[in-house]
């Protein structure tokens, strides 16, 4: 259950996700995006792994104190944490990878350009300008390749990022839902910004008028 989209734009980056999970077998609605020292991380898998994954992550960043000065070493921490967790569970839970995390961050933590890095279930980590991740990645992608675009600023993809998770939403996987939140950080700008909930309710409405318009776009001679 997850959405994660991520891409690099011409002033900074943008990085969104669904905010459906499953607990206990129950569908609960919560976010999946978290800010540790001043990264965001956008989170997939298990909900229960996702848990213990934040508080062994406070954890070191306590340890550490104010030594984490690049997004490099948080990348480092963040793989050895999820190659523990993964080699502990992957054959109780019956999932090569049962968490995945997408991480934005500036590359010198409060200055310097902004980054994306894609963190894979076995602790391997990848520099990205690109993604989208999570059991509605595949569905994602088909649009997303054609909305985003490195040329575009940060807040116009952090709009297409909401269209696009919103469009995936329910109907077409029903593994992604609920409202999307959509993060913004921008080069040499160590504050970390959101999209407005205004804006996410018109970009879901949208793509709700988009679902049911589209036929209207094919030239098949019915409307």
């Amino acid at each position: 259950m997850t959405l994660l989209v991520g891409i690099r734009c011409k002033n900074g980056v943008a990085a969104g996700a669904d905010s459906k999970i499953l607990r206990g077998g129950e569908v609960e609605y919560s976010e999946k995006l978290f800010e540790k020292n001043n990264v965001v991380l956008a989170i997939e898998g298990l909900t229960g792994i996702r848990d213990d994954f934040l508080l062994l992550l406070d954890a070191e960043i306590s340890r550490r104190g104010e030594k984490i000065t690049s997004l490099y070493e948080m990348k480092v921490i963040v793989e050895d944490i999820i190659s523990d967790l993964t080699r502990r569970y992957k054959e109780r839970v019956g999932e090569a990878s049962p968490i995945g995390v997408l991480m934005a961050g500036l590359e010198g933590i409060t200055k310097g350009r902004a980054l994306l890095y894609f963190i894979h279930g076995i602790g391997y980590g990848e520099r990205v300008n690109f993604i989208c991740s999570g059991h509605g990645g595949p569905y994602a992608t088909s649009l997303a390749k054609y909305l985003l675009s490195p040329e575009l600023s940060v807040e116009e993809n952090a709009k297409l990022i909401a269209f696009v998770i919103s469009w995936v939403s329910e109907e077409l996987d029903t593994m992604v839902g609920g409202r999307p939140l959509i993060a913004m950080i921008r080069d040499e700008d160590r504050s970390i910004t959101y999209l407005d909930d205004d804006v996410i309710d018109d970009m879901m409405d949208k793509a709700q008028i988009a679902k049911k318009e589209l036929r209207k776009l094919l030239p098949l001679g019915f409307s």
